[in-house]
């Protein structure tokens, strides 16, 4: 008799020696690339509604860039018509001498609030009766970002103050003196935004903060934007530590499920992680002596290294890298808390991706969502990846209490044993093509699925997914 071995999924486990599976996910776009058309060039921002994709580029109708243009994508990559006119809508790029290279949103609102103070509902017409005729008094010049807190408020954060507008484009006099609030902290922009794509790189914090990084003064600070103070308490004085030398420029920081953050670093021509914990004070127990560098050559290939990272499961961060050659050839890289490690089992993945770009650091963005990684390469391509985990030892990473499990392998039937509640399960086979969804079963009739290998896919009803590679005999 054959011994079936029981695989359990666990939320909360380090998953130590899990290794990372990335499969192109074949249903999202083109054999899952979208290429957004050649009227649009260059990502200008990117936003997850839901399980919908807005995405910012420049728009071709004028060379000389005068004109961007906001795109809604549905969860397979296809364009969302209801969106904007066929959609997507077209607006003027700058507006009371401000950028709107980016801009917010909330959840559960149809509408985009510009960095010019502008309020666009999602049919593409400015809304008439947000300020006056859709543009509100929330342009300040020394802007550096701004934030829809959950009420549907909106801070605005300059060099010296804190704003709040209410829902109807009012300053909100309830706030500070008259709506606006002194803050003890200088922040600095020298002319324009420190915090490009703000959404990622000044997050919402726990109470009432939110997380700011001055590169110019390397201050790393936890404030209150309520009270415009920064946390004394936080790291050294107020200043979160985040480099293990005297000098470091984080070129982006990711806030993982514990209020921990792993910071991605540049100095003397190296790049390097850390990660700095939910105190503010670096750990130094991460890496080698607090810090991994990142290898200027893996598998005899020089590599150009990206400014934008991702993080999986909290413990494995994904860097998009290009070798030297021209026109440059990307791969994906992972680095777990010991350093290198793989993507299906390689030191370097080979997206399949080329590109004629002279400067790629800051031209390509990757991000995690809903347990797919999705890289944004300019001028106007998305491709999707499917994320699993393959556990070289899960009996040292069950946790009891919450935890997801089945036989592996499976035969003609998949069944759950859990007491979490399933919204839906979906199983992909290797070439990423979705073979089996299944909306709130524990029991999944699989007997007419052929014998392979496969991703099975779990979205519990708190909106946690798991994903697990598993063998079907």
């Amino acid at each position: 008799m054959r011994k079936l071995i029981t695989t359990s999924i666990v939320l909360i486990s380090s998953l130590i020696n899990a290794q990372i599976n990335l499969i192109p996910d074949s249903n999202f776009g083109n054999n899952s690339t979208v290429d957004l058309g050649s009227d649009v060039t260059a990502f200008l921002s990117y936003h997850f509604l839901n399980d919908k994709i807005m995405v910012q580029n420049y728009d071709l109708v004028d060379p000389d860039l005068t004109y961007s243009r906001v795109t809604m994508l549905n969860n397979n990559g296809s364009v969302d018509g209801s969106f904007g006119t066929g959609g997507s809508f077209l607006f003027p790029k700058n507006y009371n001498a401000n950028e709107d290279a980016d801009f917010v949103y909330h959840l559960t609102s149809s509408h985009l609030f510009m960095f010019s103070g502008r309020k666009y509902l999602y049919n593409g017409t400015l809304d008439q009766t947000y300020g006056t005729n859709g543009q509100s008094l929330s342009y300040h010049p020394s802007e550096i970002y701004r934030k829809v807190l959950p009420d549907g408020k909106l801070i605005i954060r300059t060099i010296n103050n804190f704003y709040q507008y209410t829902q109807s484009g009012n300053l909100d006099t309830t706030f500070g003196t008259n709506g606006s609030l002194a803050s003890n902290n200088l922040l600095t922009n020298y002319g324009y935004p420190t915090f490009d794509y703000h959404q990622e790189f000044v997050p919402l914090f726990s109470d009432n903060s939110v997380l700011e990084y001055d590169g110019n003064y390397s201050h790393f600070r936890k404030m209150n934007y309520t009270t415009g103070y920064y946390d004394t308490n936080f790291g050294v004085n107020g200043d979160a530590q985040f480099s293990t030398g005297t000098s470091g420029t984080i070129m982006k920081f990711r806030v993982l499920n514990d209020n921990s953050f792993i910071n991605y670093l540049f100095d003397n021509n190296t790049n390097f992680l850390t990660k700095t914990l939910s105190t503010g004070m670096l750990d130094n127990s991460f890496g080698n002596n607090g810090r991994i560098d990142l290898p200027s050559n893996i598998s005899a290939t020089n590599l150009l290294y990206n400014q934008d990272f991702a993080v999986v499961n909290d413990n494995n961060y994904i860097i998009p890298v290009f070798d030297d050659n021209y026109p440059k050839k990307m791969y994906l890289a992972n680095f777990n808390n010991n350093g290198l490690s793989t993507i299906n089992s390689q030191n370097l993945l080979d997206t399949g991706i080329t590109t004629a770009m002279v400067n790629p650091d800051d031209k390509v963005f990757i991000s995690v969502k809903d347990g797919y990684l999705y890289l944004f390469v300019n001028p106007r391509f998305i491709k999707r990846y499917l994320i699993s985990e393959s556990t070289l030892n899960t009996r040292e990473n069950i946790n009891k209490t919450d935890e997801i499990s089945f036989n592996n392998p499976f035969r003609d039937e998949l069944h759950f044993k859990t007491t979490e509640k399933i919204k839906f399960t979906e199983i992909y086979d290797q070439a990423g093509q979705l073979v089996l969804k299944n909306s709130g079963q524990k029991d999944n009739n699989t007997s007419a699925l052929p014998k392979g290998i496969y991703i099975i896919k779990i979205t519990k009803e708190n909106g946690q997914i798991i994903s697990k590679k598993a063998i079907k005999n």
